[in-house]
């Protein structure tokens, strides 16, 4: 029986109840602390410390005089929850994102950052929103495990799918499906690749980044080993639903925030350094678990109010039907035009 004290920061999202849970088979005791607005069950019993985990002075009543063998810190201020937890955890596990990397949130076709991405791409600083506040929050966490505050690793999270996922792209093409649309735009007919990663998956790595010894002072890409193209998520939603919906190809500046993981630039990550020094490998593969949050969908719809528009688009179905006969009709004089003699 493993006796070692997880905390885990947040814990209640789509990523923290399968990361909780695998603690939990591990044999780990598991606290969460979170502001409790997101209610969650998980395989087994687990300490609730409730706060607001982006208040200083809250983390720190939360936090108290004990100490962890393991944080993970999912959710939040990562720079302040890294002041407040030094010396009270052996291993502080951060979660960060993609758009650390340079060039990695431009929309298509405008991308020019060089595929796969490494874990040593040039990271950005000098973004007005949050992103730009990123790297600076890795660099702080790096520079306390070089102090021994504690050891420190990185998990960098791409567009993140699956139950509960805040931004699932996916549901562009599940609520069409639901609400039986003959057809679907696909900006630049879905050939953007996008790096997904599967709540369970990008869970289990996490696990491995807290528990592996070579994890220690590394940071570490995120996501699926395979990606699908944009086209290909939608099809596959398309043949698991059972639907007849027509994917039509349109360039993207006529058909905006139609189907916004069409709209990307291709992103891949370079997701060697987590195979080969953490052993880790996809616990879900990434079309069965694109067939599998199809399903979600369809069975747990979203609330309109909880839609973020960034991620599922919008769905403006008069709009769409202009596009189309537009389209349609400059595709047909384009033909003409070239069968002339």
């Amino acid at each position: 029986m493993n006796d070692s004290q997880v905390l885990v920061i947040g814990g209640t999202g789509p990523t923290g109840v399968p990361l909780v849970n695998e603690f939990l088979q591990g044999g780990f005791h598991v606290s969460i602390m979170h502001s409790g607005r997101h209610p969650a069950s998980f395989d087994a019993a687990v300490e609730v410390i409730t706060g607001d985990v982006r208040d200083e002075d809250e983390v720190r009543d939360g936090v108290g005089s004990r100490s962890w063998e393991i944080v993970v810190a999912s959710y939040g201020r990562l720079r302040m929850q890294g002041k407040v937890l030094a010396g009270k955890t052996h291993r502080f596990v951060g979660i960060t994102g993609q758009p650390v990397y340079i060039g990695a949130v431009r929309p298509t076709p405008r991308g020019a950052i060089a595929l796969p991405v490494p874990e040593f791409a040039e990271r950005q600083y000098d973004v007005s929103d949050y992103t730009g506040k990123v790297a600076a929050g890795e660099d702080q966490l790096f520079e306390q495990h070089g102090r021994g505050d504690f050891e420190v690793a990185i998990v960098r999270y791409p567009g993140v799918f699956g139950p509960r996922a805040p931004i699932n792209h996916e549901w562009a093409v599940v609520k069409r499906i639901l609400d039986r649309r003959p057809f679907m735009l696909m900006p630049h007919d879905g050939m953007a690749y996008f790096q997904r990663g599967y709540v369970e998956n990008l869970a289990h790595l996490v696990f491995l980044a807290a528990t592996r010894p070579e994890g220690a002072g590394e940071a570490f890409n995120g996501g699926d080993e395979r990606v699908l193209s944009a086209r290909r998520v939608a099809e596959l939603i398309v043949d698991e639903l059972g639907s007849g919906m027509e994917l039509v190809g349109v360039p993207a500046q006529y058909c905006r925030g139609v189907y916004p993981l069409a709209e990307k630039s291709n992103l891949i990550l370079d997701m060697s350094k987590a195979r080969n020094l953490l052993g880790y490998r996809d616990r879900v593969e990434v079309e069965s678990a694109t067939r599998f949050t199809a399903r979600w969908l369809r069975d747990n719809p979203p609330n309109e109010a909880d839609v973020q528009r960034g991620g599922t688009g919008i769905f403006d179905y008069p709009r769409e039907e202009k596009i189309l006969g537009a389209w349609h009709k400059a595709s047909a004089e384009l033909d003409d035009a070239l069968t002339d003699p």
